[in-house]
């Protein structure tokens, strides 16, 4: 029968035939991709979705239950296209009007000039990490997940903001062995491409990078061969799912510099996901320049491979350093109160520089790296967003680092500066007692905010980190005292970022 009158004749989830039906839940059921659409697309609450998952076709029971509610095909054709499913939205096609077909193709149709090809939906890439820009780290194994909602299998997910544009989701799992998240991206195309050199024969012109309002010097990919020695192997830093980071010297100045790889046939998805934050932070890092941010150099678009090219921190990340790995000297009070400080006054300025507080949306040990005076600067700004500019603002999805993140944002979306107040409390907690945010081993504490809670305000003094010495202990008190506060599981009652900052310079 012809697209118009399907239309017409099936209109309603109970109408749908079954050959069409059997095929989404198939797409469905794979992934559990089912579980997102239910929870945060149809609004289903734990116990339901709970009750699904014993079902063998969980899906078909879905569309049974939202069925009776009278909802029609449309609807869904509709919510898959915001959940960015796009393939589970074929099989619905001839039961929805033509005009919204486009909700496909607009979609999906500009990776596709990207790539040249269909995308691999299953795809799954390493992010690098900027914790691995000042160490040799092994390839990483498959990390055990997280699950930070009762109603998803997999852990969080993480957004990119994208004004105006449609989201595509992809899952990534983080070098971190306590988070899996997602990651968000929308189409574009590369810088330095310009209309009159489309790629793979396209005019693609879509959410081009504002390349005019980019002051960072564009370095070519041959002149990063040169200083990396032809990408030499005794150079690399950290390898990651996305590629290497490589140590060279540029200008005559020390750099880290991330390679961007697409490996393997099925990574075209990941490989565009790695692009889009890699366009993102040069634009967030070339408005935002501060001391305790982490310098990008300069970047290289249109080579055989992309680059960042970042200011070597030469002490690495606070997480390195706290776990003593390549057996570096420990921390000492003092330089922990210094890091504290350094990268609060880092976050008040990110929360206040503009008319619109940008949210980091991963603070995290990893990501606090430490220059060769121990100065700290923040990195990996792939997850910052700009966020309201009074209380809070509700995001269809999360992400970040699940031990870093607070309740109202893991289960009721709500976004702040106060999540980065949360995940900076965390990291006081770890600067002061030393330990890891997750640790598998701490039974039923495995979260550094949960294991603190459990002691007595009495019997804290006994976790404190002993390989920071004795000299100037105090600061151990004043780390717990106001990661307390700044973790507090309430958002009201923390503080904003410049107060924290006010009280660590007055300490």
């Amino acid at each position: 029968m012809s697209s118009s009158s399907s239309v017409d004749k099936v209109k309603y989830i109970y109408q749908l035939p079954f050959f069409e039906r059997l095929e989404l839940c198939k797409m469905l059921n794979q992934h559990d991709k089912w579980e997102e659409l239910a929870g945060i697309w149809m609004g289903y609450d734990v116990l339901t979705i709970q009750s699904l998952r014993k079902e063998k076709n969980p899906t078909d029971e879905l569309l049974t239950i939202w069925g009776h509610h009278n909802h029609t095909i449309l609807e869904l054709f509709v919510l898959l296209s915001k959940m960015q499913h796009y393939q589970s939205m074929i099989p619905l096609k001839p039961f929805v009007d033509e005009k919204f077909h486009k909700l496909i193709y607009d979609g999906e149709g500009n990776l596709h000039r990207i790539l040249g090809k269909r995308l691999n939906k299953n795809t799954k890439d390493l992010k690098i990490g900027t914790q691995n820009f000042n160490q040799v780290v092994p390839p990483q194994p498959n990390v055990p997940k997280i699950v930070i909602e009762p109603n998803t299998k997999e852990a969080s997910y993480k957004i990119l903001n994208q004004p105006m544009q449609a989201e595509q989701v992809g899952i990534t799992p983080s070098n971190s062995n306590n988070l899996l998240v997602a990651s968000v991206a929308a189409p574009y195309h590369l810088p330095g491409s310009s209309k009159h050199n489309p790629v793979n024969g396209e005019n693609n012109n879509d959410a081009v990078l504002p390349c005019a309002e980019i002051t960072l010097p564009h370095a070519s990919y041959d002149e990063l061969s040169v200083v990396t020695n032809d990408w030499n192997k005794i150079n690399v830093l950290g390898r990651g799912g996305f590629g290497t980071v490589y140590r060279g010297i540029w200008k005559n100045t020390d750099v880290a510099i991330k390679k961007i790889e697409k490996r393997g046939a099925n990574s075209d998805e990941s490989y565009v996901l790695q692009l889009q934050q890699s366009l993102r932070e040069i634009q967030i890092l070339n408005r935002y320049p501060h001391e305790n941010i982490l310098p990008l150099y300069a970047y290289s678009l249109g080579g055989k491979a992309p680059c960042l090219v970042y200011q070597l921190m030469k002490n690495g990340s606070v997480e390195d350093r706290l776990l003593i790995k390549q057996k570096c000297q420990p921390l000492s009070w003092i330089q922990r109160h210094g890091i504290a400080k350094g990268t609060a006054r880092g976050l008040q300025y990110l929360h206040t520089i503009g008319k619109k507080p940008l949210i980091h949306g991963d603070i995290k040990s990893a990501n606090i790296l430490l220059d060769k005076n121990f100065e700290p600067r923040i990195g990996d700004f792939g997850l910052a967003r700009e966020g309201p500019e009074k209380d809070s603002m509700k995001v269809s999805k999360i992400h970040g680092t699940r031990p870093y993140l607070p309740e109202e944002f893991l289960y009721g979306r709500k976004l702040s500066t106060k999540v980065d107040t949360y995940s900076f409390g965390i990291v006081l907690f770890e600067l002061a007692t030393g330990l890891p945010a997750y640790d598998d081993s701490r039974s039923e504490n495995k979260f550094l905010k949960d294991f603190i809670d459990h002691w007595h305000d009495r019997e804290l003094h006994l976790l404190i980190d002993k390989k920071a010495g004795e000299k100037d202990r105090q600061v151990y008190n004043n780390l717990i005292l106001l990661g307390k506060w700044c973790a507090n599981r309430m958002a009201q009652n923390r503080p904003e970022m410049d107060i924290v900052f006010k009280k660590l310079n007055d300490l």
